[in-house]
């Protein structure tokens, strides 16, 4: 049974639309600015969900264990089967896999996924629900991607519907 999404407003396509707009934007601005304004979004986030005690780790990722798994915990090698949502903090959908019978399968902590998705997944355990609100420099950090702007923070729900222990 797949837990519902968190956030409900996928807005993709206005999302997508704006960010591929923003390269025309002047991209040599101030550095400093780029990362305080991440800084405020952040804040802004975390002051509208106050309600969501977000645990702020030595990385810079905020975690929140929403539902807690009951099953074995996650660690660096084993294989985990997810479904996922990743949202702005606006929270447009920008890719998920809940829609989908197939979950996301990675090994645990091996740099196969964003870092700051790898590194939720290894205080979780099998059957959990996290949210994880992730800066850009666990994420896409100062460069950004194809369709992802510089210094764009995130937040995640992950599911973490099965783990395959890994057996040395």
């Amino acid at each position: 049974m797949k837990i519902p999404h968190f956030f409900q407003k996928p807005l993709l396509p206005a999302v997508l639309l704006s960010l591929f707009f923003l390269p025309s934007c002047d991209l040599s601005s101030d550095i400093e600015d780029r990362q305080l304004n991440e800084k405020l979004q952040i804040q802004d986030f975390l002051s509208d969900n106050d309600t969501l005690h977000f645990e702020l780790k030595t990385s810079g990722l905020y975690y929140l264990d929403y539902v807690p798994g009951t099953g074995p915990q996650a660690e660096t090698h084993d294989t985990a089967y997810i479904y996922y949502a990743m949202h702005l903090l606006n929270r447009s959908l920008v890719e998920s896999n809940f829609d989908t019978s197939d979950t996301l399968i990675k090994p645990v902590n091996e740099g196969k996924l964003i870092p700051g998705f790898d590194e939720a997944l290894t205080y979780m355990k099998e059957g959990g629900t996290s949210l994880i609100v992730v800066p850009s420099k666990l994420a896409y950090g100062e460069q950004g991607n194809y369709y992802i702007s510089p210094y764009t923070p995130f937040i995640f729900q992950i599911n973490l519907v099965k783990l395959d222990k890994h057996i040395e």
